[in-house]
């Protein structure tokens, strides 16, 4: 047993969650909660820590062991990615078709571009002052550098508030989303976007592996993700930031835009189990390895 309290329930009832990051001589060890099953860091990036994490080598490096997590610059794997920005805008548009559409943690500003040519008035905040930059330089967005957690609240001024890829990484993940969710007017979206690498095939797998075994994994590269999302645990946050409503879409990526990492073995068996793991995703609707939650405030 782990003593620690879970950032979505408050539950101090945890068992060890089978991996680990270390960054400059610091390790971050993987908790699963026994109340409500959601996985978190503990302990949680420090704000210097935070600071570290996000300077500008997080969107120039490249390498599958920073930034975009993949083999290829931040900005160029966020220009490969804008494949996917018509079926999450979508979801979004079934919803509320139009209105002011804030994006927190909007990175150089791609999606965000997106929806103001899809008929949003938009305006966002960025953490990194190098994607702010590029942001006001390039697309000539509205866009302020901030953290979420310092970002003046402004209660019922939003349609839509948007975070792709940034709850993974919030330390206190639940008030942020209830902040955003003040935001929005009555009616308004909150719509979040997360990776969930163990909701997959692969991922299931491995943690039961793992497990077996008895031993932990070394992830292969800084805490960027302080909170690991399965489709339960992320309708679960929506909830209690006080949705009224709430929907969970699994996605995933094609087979053919997977980063893989590890030993030989461990990327054959990745690449071997997601063709599967697509169809059914794709047929069915589980074991996701990106979740789209949209929930409506009332």
């Amino acid at each position: 047993m782990v003593a620690a309290t879970c950032p979505l329930c408050a539950s101090r009832e945890s068992v060890e969650f089978p991996i680990f990051y270390e960054f400059r001589g610091d390790r971050f060890e993987a908790s699963e909660c026994l109340a409500c099953e959601f996985v978190y860091l503990s302990p949680r990036p420090t704000d210097a820590q935070l600071a570290q994490l996000y300077s500008d080598e997080y969107f120039l490096h490249d390498g599958a062991d920073c930034g975009a997590h993949s083999a290829t610059d931040y900005e160029t794997a966020a220009q490969k990615g804008s494949v996917k920005f018509p079926e999450i805008l979508g979801s979004i548009k079934r919803y509320r078709p139009s209105g002011h559409f804030f994006e927190i943690g909007c990175g150089m500003g791609y999606f965000l571009d997106f929806a103001r040519r899809n008929g949003y008035e938009v305006s966002g905040i960025e953490y990194a002052a190098l994607g702010t930059k590029v942001c006001r330089e390039r697309f000539g967005l509205e866009v302020t550098q901030s953290s979420f957690e310092q970002y003046p609240e402004r209660a019922a001024a939003y349609d839509v508030v948007f975070m792709g890829d940034v709850l993974e990484h919030l330390v206190d993940p639940l008030a942020m989303l209830k902040k955003a969710v003040r935001m929005l007017k009555p009616g308004g979206i909150m719509a979040v976007e997360v990776p969930s690498m163990f909701n997959s095939l692969t991922g299931r797998l491995a943690v039961a592996g793992y497990r077996i075994l008895r031993t932990r994994k070394k992830m292969p590269m800084p805490p960027y993700h302080v909170n690991e999302f399965l489709p339960a645990t992320l309708w679960a946050a929506l909830l209690g930031a006080g949705c009224k409503e709430q929907k969970i879409i699994q996605r995933i990526r094609p087979p053919h835009m997977i980063t893989l990492r590890g030993s030989f073995a461990e990327k054959a068996i990745k690449k071997g189990l997601h063709y599967p793991n697509y169809v059914l995703t794709k047929g069915l609707g589980i074991f996701g390895d990106r979740l789209l939650g949209i929930g409506v405030v009332k």
